[in-house]
Protein backbone atom coordinates (compact mmCIF):
# COMPACT_ATOMS: atom_id res chain seq x y z
CA UNK A 1 0.00 0.00 0.00
CA UNK A 2 2.68 2.63 1.10
CA UNK A 3 4.53 1.66 -2.10
CA UNK A 4 1.67 2.23 -4.46
CA UNK A 5 0.63 5.54 -2.51
CA UNK A 6 4.33 7.18 -3.03
CA UNK A 7 3.57 5.96 -7.10
CA UNK A 8 0.03 8.59 -6.67
CA UNK A 9 0.35 11.61 -8.96
CA UNK A 10 0.57 15.24 -7.70
CA UNK A 11 -3.07 14.93 -8.97
CA UNK A 12 -4.26 12.98 -6.79
CA UNK A 13 -3.22 15.18 -3.82
CA UNK A 14 -4.17 17.93 -5.26
CA UNK A 15 -7.89 16.90 -5.91
CA UNK A 16 -7.85 17.11 -2.03
CA UNK A 17 -8.26 21.11 -1.83
CA UNK A 18 -12.15 20.70 -2.29
CA UNK A 19 -12.06 19.11 1.19
CA UNK A 20 -10.33 22.12 2.97
CA UNK A 21 -13.89 24.06 3.30
CA UNK A 22 -14.88 21.22 5.87
CA UNK A 23 -11.08 21.92 8.00
CA UNK A 24 -12.07 25.19 7.78
CA UNK A 25 -15.59 24.50 9.20
CA UNK A 26 -14.11 22.19 12.27
CA UNK A 27 -12.68 25.26 13.73
CA UNK A 28 -15.98 27.40 13.59
CA UNK A 29 -15.86 29.27 17.19
CA UNK A 30 -19.27 28.00 17.94
CA UNK A 31 -18.17 24.36 18.36
CA UNK A 32 -16.56 22.87 21.06
CA UNK A 33 -12.61 21.62 21.46
CA UNK A 34 -13.94 18.08 21.71
CA UNK A 35 -16.28 18.37 18.50
CA UNK A 36 -13.37 20.25 16.71
CA UNK A 37 -10.87 17.18 17.66
CA UNK A 38 -14.21 14.65 16.56
CA UNK A 39 -14.50 16.65 13.17
CA UNK A 40 -10.30 16.45 12.74
CA UNK A 41 -10.25 12.45 13.34
CA UNK A 42 -12.87 11.99 11.28
CA UNK A 43 -11.30 14.31 8.47
CA UNK A 44 -8.50 11.78 9.19
CA UNK A 45 -10.41 8.51 8.29
CA UNK A 46 -11.90 10.80 5.28
CA UNK A 47 -8.14 10.65 3.89
CA UNK A 48 -7.36 7.12 4.58
CA UNK A 49 -10.65 6.60 2.73
CA UNK A 50 -9.88 8.39 0.10
CA UNK A 51 -6.26 7.18 -0.34
CA UNK A 52 -7.06 3.83 0.09
CA UNK A 53 -9.50 4.63 -3.18
CA UNK A 54 -6.71 6.02 -5.44
CA UNK A 55 -4.72 2.37 -5.47
CA UNK A 56 -7.38 -0.03 -4.48
CA UNK A 57 -9.36 -1.31 -8.06
CA UNK A 58 -12.70 -3.48 -8.31
CA UNK A 59 -15.74 -3.90 -6.64
CA UNK A 60 -13.51 -3.63 -2.92
CA UNK A 61 -14.00 0.33 -3.56
CA UNK A 62 -17.82 0.21 -3.04
CA UNK A 63 -17.43 -0.12 1.04
CA UNK A 64 -15.12 2.96 0.88
CA UNK A 65 -18.09 4.85 -0.92
CA UNK A 66 -20.57 3.98 1.58
CA UNK A 67 -17.80 4.31 4.56
CA UNK A 68 -17.38 8.09 2.94
CA UNK A 69 -21.43 8.40 2.52
CA UNK A 70 -21.85 7.66 6.39
CA UNK A 71 -19.31 10.22 7.56
CA UNK A 72 -21.31 12.85 5.65
CA UNK A 73 -24.41 11.72 6.90
CA UNK A 74 -22.96 11.94 10.51
CA UNK A 75 -21.25 14.74 10.18
CA UNK A 76 -23.43 17.36 7.49
CA UNK A 77 -25.51 18.89 10.14
CA UNK A 78 -23.03 20.11 12.09
CA UNK A 79 -20.22 20.81 9.30
CA UNK A 80 -21.81 21.39 5.78
CA UNK A 81 -18.48 21.03 4.29
CA UNK A 82 -18.94 17.08 4.92
CA UNK A 83 -21.19 16.98 1.87
CA UNK A 84 -17.84 16.53 -0.24
CA UNK A 85 -17.43 13.25 1.11
CA UNK A 86 -20.35 12.48 -1.20
CA UNK A 87 -18.53 13.84 -4.17
CA UNK A 88 -15.42 12.11 -3.63
CA UNK A 89 -17.43 8.61 -3.26
CA UNK A 90 -19.00 9.55 -6.85
CA UNK A 91 -15.72 9.75 -8.60
CA UNK A 92 -14.17 6.26 -6.90
CA UNK A 93 -16.77 4.30 -8.41
CA UNK A 94 -14.89 5.03 -11.93
CA UNK A 95 -12.15 2.38 -10.56
CA UNK A 96 -14.65 0.05 -8.83
CA UNK A 97 -16.60 -1.17 -12.10
CA UNK A 98 -16.69 -1.02 -15.41
CA UNK A 99 -18.83 2.05 -17.01
CA UNK A 100 -21.83 0.97 -17.77
CA UNK A 101 -21.97 -0.48 -14.01
CA UNK A 102 -20.46 2.43 -12.47
CA UNK A 103 -23.18 4.64 -14.20
CA UNK A 104 -25.49 2.79 -12.09
CA UNK A 105 -23.90 2.42 -9.09
CA UNK A 106 -23.51 6.30 -9.35
CA UNK A 107 -26.76 6.81 -9.55
CA UNK A 108 -27.65 4.50 -6.75
CA UNK A 109 -24.80 6.20 -4.94
CA UNK A 110 -26.38 9.75 -5.48
CA UNK A 111 -30.10 8.94 -4.62
CA UNK A 112 -28.33 7.19 -0.97
CA UNK A 113 -25.82 10.43 -0.61
CA UNK A 114 -28.54 13.07 -1.20
CA UNK A 115 -31.49 11.37 0.29
CA UNK A 116 -29.77 10.34 3.48
CA UNK A 117 -28.86 14.45 3.55
CA UNK A 118 -32.34 15.29 2.99
CA UNK A 119 -33.71 12.56 5.43
CA UNK A 120 -31.82 13.86 8.35
CA UNK A 121 -32.87 17.13 7.16
CA UNK A 122 -30.76 19.30 5.08
CA UNK A 123 -31.99 22.33 3.05
CA UNK A 124 -33.23 21.00 -0.59
CA UNK A 125 -30.95 23.30 -2.66
CA UNK A 126 -28.02 21.53 -0.25
CA UNK A 127 -28.95 18.46 -1.16
CA UNK A 128 -30.00 19.21 -4.77
CA UNK A 129 -26.20 21.01 -5.27
CA UNK A 130 -24.88 18.10 -4.28
CA UNK A 131 -26.53 15.45 -6.66
CA UNK A 132 -25.84 17.86 -9.92
CA UNK A 133 -22.50 18.06 -8.78
CA UNK A 134 -22.13 14.33 -7.71
CA UNK A 135 -23.38 13.81 -11.04
CA UNK A 136 -21.65 15.67 -12.75
CA UNK A 137 -18.34 14.39 -11.10
CA UNK A 138 -18.93 10.93 -11.50
CA UNK A 139 -19.74 11.24 -15.29
CA UNK A 140 -16.40 12.57 -15.94
CA UNK A 141 -14.52 10.53 -14.04
CA UNK A 142 -16.48 7.51 -15.44
CA UNK A 143 -16.14 8.60 -19.37
CA UNK A 144 -11.80 9.25 -18.36
CA UNK A 145 -11.60 5.75 -17.18
CA UNK A 146 -13.28 4.57 -20.15
CA UNK A 147 -11.10 6.29 -22.14
CA UNK A 148 -7.88 5.44 -20.29
CA UNK A 149 -9.02 1.66 -21.18
CA UNK A 150 -9.37 2.73 -24.60
CA UNK A 151 -5.62 4.05 -24.72
CA UNK A 152 -4.21 0.81 -22.57
CA UNK A 153 -5.72 -0.83 -25.60
CA UNK A 154 -4.51 1.20 -28.17
CA UNK A 155 -0.59 0.60 -26.51
CA UNK A 156 -0.72 -2.86 -26.84
CA UNK A 157 -2.21 -3.25 -29.85
CA UNK A 158 0.44 -1.13 -31.04
CA UNK A 159 3.43 -2.76 -29.22
CA UNK A 160 2.02 -5.75 -30.63
CA UNK A 161 2.23 -4.57 -34.33
CA UNK A 162 5.86 -3.29 -33.42
CA UNK A 163 6.70 -6.84 -31.98
CA UNK A 164 4.85 -7.98 -35.06
CA UNK A 165 6.76 -5.72 -37.49
CA UNK A 166 10.10 -6.47 -36.11
CA UNK A 167 9.74 -10.39 -36.46
CA UNK A 168 8.49 -9.59 -39.87
CA UNK A 169 11.90 -7.90 -40.50
CA UNK A 170 13.92 -10.68 -38.46
CA UNK A 171 12.62 -12.74 -41.00
CA UNK A 172 12.73 -11.35 -44.23
CA UNK A 173 16.69 -11.04 -43.26
CA UNK A 174 16.96 -14.34 -42.09
CA UNK A 175 15.01 -15.32 -45.66
CA UNK A 176 17.26 -13.21 -47.52
CA UNK A 177 20.87 -13.84 -46.28
CA UNK A 178 20.27 -17.80 -46.07
CA UNK A 179 19.31 -17.21 -49.89
CA UNK A 180 22.24 -14.92 -50.52
CA UNK A 181 24.82 -17.36 -48.38
CA UNK A 182 23.08 -20.67 -49.11
CA UNK A 183 23.68 -19.94 -53.06
CA UNK A 184 26.92 -17.77 -52.97
CA UNK A 185 28.79 -20.16 -50.57
CA UNK A 186 27.65 -23.57 -52.85
CA UNK A 187 29.49 -21.47 -56.00
CA UNK A 188 32.58 -21.02 -53.30
CA UNK A 189 32.49 -25.00 -52.60
CA UNK A 190 31.96 -25.95 -56.14
CA UNK A 191 34.75 -23.48 -57.63
CA UNK A 192 37.25 -24.45 -54.62
CA UNK A 193 36.89 -28.29 -55.26
CA UNK A 194 38.01 -27.57 -59.18
CA UNK A 195 40.56 -25.54 -58.73
CA UNK A 196 41.92 -27.78 -55.82
CA UNK A 197 42.04 -30.87 -58.71
CA UNK A 198 43.67 -28.90 -61.15
CA UNK A 199 45.92 -27.39 -58.68
CA UNK A 200 48.59 -30.08 -60.40
CA UNK A 201 47.27 -30.40 -63.71
CA UNK A 202 46.33 -27.08 -64.78
CA UNK A 203 48.28 -24.41 -61.88
CA UNK A 204 46.99 -21.89 -64.40
CA UNK A 205 43.35 -22.85 -64.51
CA UNK A 206 43.76 -23.67 -60.65
CA UNK A 207 44.61 -19.97 -59.90
CA UNK A 208 41.83 -18.83 -62.22
CA UNK A 209 39.28 -20.44 -60.59
CA UNK A 210 40.37 -19.31 -57.41
CA UNK A 211 40.19 -15.82 -58.75
CA UNK A 212 36.87 -16.50 -59.26
CA UNK A 213 36.32 -17.80 -56.07
CA UNK A 214 37.54 -14.26 -54.86
CA UNK A 215 35.06 -12.65 -56.89
CA UNK A 216 32.45 -14.40 -56.14
CA UNK A 217 32.98 -14.14 -52.30
CA UNK A 218 33.01 -10.26 -52.83
CA UNK A 219 30.25 -10.19 -54.47
CA UNK A 220 28.46 -12.84 -51.81
CA UNK A 221 29.69 -9.85 -49.19
CA UNK A 222 27.92 -7.04 -51.04
CA UNK A 223 25.06 -8.94 -51.43
CA UNK A 224 24.36 -9.61 -48.08
CA UNK A 225 25.16 -5.51 -47.23
CA UNK A 226 22.11 -5.38 -49.85
CA UNK A 227 19.88 -7.65 -47.89
CA UNK A 228 20.51 -6.11 -44.84
CA UNK A 229 19.97 -2.50 -46.00
CA UNK A 230 16.89 -3.36 -47.30
CA UNK A 231 18.18 -2.85 -51.29
CA UNK A 232 16.76 -5.34 -54.70
CA UNK A 233 19.37 -7.31 -56.23
CA UNK A 234 20.87 -6.30 -59.41
CA UNK A 235 18.07 -7.23 -61.72
CA UNK A 236 16.35 -10.48 -62.98
CA UNK A 237 18.23 -10.73 -66.37
CA UNK A 238 21.14 -10.20 -64.29
CA UNK A 239 20.24 -13.16 -61.66
CA UNK A 240 19.23 -15.64 -64.63
CA UNK A 241 23.00 -14.99 -66.76
CA UNK A 242 24.33 -15.54 -62.86
CA UNK A 243 22.59 -19.09 -62.39
CA UNK A 244 23.53 -20.20 -66.26
CA UNK A 245 27.06 -19.51 -65.28
CA UNK A 246 26.84 -21.16 -61.78
CA UNK A 247 24.62 -24.16 -63.36
CA UNK A 248 27.71 -24.46 -65.95
CA UNK A 249 30.47 -24.69 -63.44
CA UNK A 250 28.64 -27.36 -61.63
CA UNK A 251 28.93 -29.48 -64.50
CA UNK A 252 24.64 -28.98 -65.28
CA UNK A 253 23.67 -28.25 -68.68
CA UNK A 254 21.83 -25.08 -68.75
CA UNK A 255 18.63 -24.38 -70.67
CA UNK A 256 16.95 -20.97 -69.99
CA UNK A 257 13.40 -19.45 -71.65
CA UNK A 258 13.07 -16.00 -70.67
CA UNK A 259 10.62 -13.67 -72.21
CA UNK A 260 10.39 -9.87 -71.91
CA UNK A 261 7.93 -9.17 -68.70
CA UNK A 262 7.96 -6.28 -66.76
CA UNK A 263 8.16 -6.58 -63.05
CA UNK A 264 8.01 -4.56 -59.75
CA UNK A 265 11.20 -3.93 -57.52
CA UNK A 266 9.72 -6.15 -54.98
CA UNK A 267 8.66 -9.17 -57.65
CA UNK A 268 12.04 -8.69 -59.25
CA UNK A 269 13.85 -9.15 -56.09
CA UNK A 270 11.71 -11.64 -55.01
CA UNK A 271 11.92 -13.81 -58.50
CA UNK A 272 15.46 -13.54 -58.84
CA UNK A 273 15.72 -14.78 -54.67
CA UNK A 274 13.81 -17.73 -55.67
CA UNK A 275 15.92 -18.12 -58.83
CA UNK A 276 18.74 -18.34 -56.61
CA UNK A 277 17.53 -20.73 -54.11
CA UNK A 278 16.11 -22.87 -56.54
CA UNK A 279 19.45 -23.64 -58.62
CA UNK A 280 21.53 -24.01 -55.57
CA UNK A 281 18.93 -26.63 -54.63
CA UNK A 282 19.68 -28.32 -58.08
CA UNK A 283 22.70 -28.27 -57.87
CA UNK A 284 24.00 -29.13 -53.67
CA UNK A 285 20.97 -31.85 -53.91
CA UNK A 286 19.64 -32.91 -57.11
CA UNK A 287 22.45 -34.97 -58.60
CA UNK A 288 20.75 -33.42 -61.93
CA UNK A 289 22.74 -33.13 -64.91
CA UNK A 290 19.69 -30.62 -67.12
CA UNK A 291 18.21 -27.83 -65.87
CA UNK A 292 15.72 -25.84 -67.82
CA UNK A 293 14.49 -22.75 -66.65
CA UNK A 294 11.62 -21.08 -67.97
CA UNK A 295 10.12 -17.39 -67.62
CA UNK A 296 7.28 -16.67 -68.96
CA UNK A 297 3.75 -14.03 -68.59
CA UNK A 298 0.58 -15.75 -69.19
CA UNK A 299 -3.32 -14.75 -68.04
CA UNK A 300 -2.08 -11.43 -66.85
CA UNK A 301 0.12 -13.28 -64.44
CA UNK A 302 3.76 -13.73 -64.17
CA UNK A 303 5.89 -17.70 -64.22
CA UNK A 304 9.04 -19.04 -63.28
CA UNK A 305 9.43 -23.00 -64.06
CA UNK A 306 12.87 -24.13 -62.75
CA UNK A 307 12.97 -28.21 -63.55
CA UNK A 308 16.02 -31.04 -63.53
CA UNK A 309 16.47 -34.59 -64.47
CA UNK A 310 17.88 -35.21 -60.99
CA UNK A 311 16.39 -37.92 -58.44
CA UNK A 312 13.52 -35.62 -57.22
CA UNK A 313 12.23 -35.86 -53.54
CA UNK A 314 9.04 -35.14 -51.47
CA UNK A 315 10.61 -34.11 -48.78
CA UNK A 316 8.72 -31.53 -46.57
CA UNK A 317 10.52 -27.71 -47.32
CA UNK A 318 13.52 -26.25 -45.65
CA UNK A 319 14.08 -23.08 -44.83
CA UNK A 320 15.01 -22.13 -47.91
CA UNK A 321 12.01 -23.41 -50.02
CA UNK A 322 10.02 -22.27 -46.56
CA UNK A 323 11.16 -18.84 -47.16
CA UNK A 324 10.82 -18.63 -50.59
CA UNK A 325 7.09 -19.82 -50.43
CA UNK A 326 6.43 -16.99 -48.11
CA UNK A 327 8.34 -14.61 -49.70
CA UNK A 328 6.30 -15.56 -53.12
CA UNK A 329 2.83 -15.43 -50.86
CA UNK A 330 3.64 -12.29 -49.53
CA UNK A 331 3.02 -10.37 -53.01
CA UNK A 332 0.01 -12.59 -53.78
CA UNK A 333 1.96 -15.37 -55.98
CA UNK A 334 2.18 -18.87 -55.24
CA UNK A 335 4.57 -21.78 -55.48
CA UNK A 336 4.23 -25.40 -56.12
CA UNK A 337 6.65 -28.20 -56.18
CA UNK A 338 6.11 -31.00 -58.20
CA UNK A 339 8.65 -34.20 -57.66
CA UNK A 340 8.49 -37.15 -60.33
CA UNK A 341 11.30 -37.92 -62.82
CA UNK A 342 13.25 -34.74 -61.37
CA UNK A 343 12.06 -31.75 -59.60
CA UNK A 344 9.64 -29.20 -61.35
CA UNK A 345 9.46 -25.83 -58.99
CA UNK A 346 6.69 -23.24 -60.41
CA UNK A 347 6.12 -19.52 -59.26
CA UNK A 348 3.49 -17.66 -60.07
CA UNK A 349 2.95 -13.72 -59.51
CA UNK A 350 0.04 -11.46 -60.57
CA UNK A 351 1.72 -8.51 -62.61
Amino acid sequence: MIAKLRRLSWESYAWLIYSLPYVYASFDARLTAIETAVMLLAYLGFLALYLAGQVMRGPRILWLVVALDALAMAFAPTNPGAASFVIYGAAMLANAFPPKQAALALAVQIAVGAGGLAAIGMPWWYTGMLAVISTLIGAVTIQAARNEAGNVKLRLAQAEVERLAKLAERERIARDLHDVLGHTLSVIVLKSELAQKLITRDPARAAAEMAEVERIARDGLAEVRQAITGYRSSGFAAELEHVRETLVAAGIQATIEAGAVALAPAQETALSLALREATTNVIRHAAATRCHIRFYAKDGSVLMEVADNGRGSDAPFGNGLTGMRERIQALGGMLQRDSGEGTRLLIKLPI
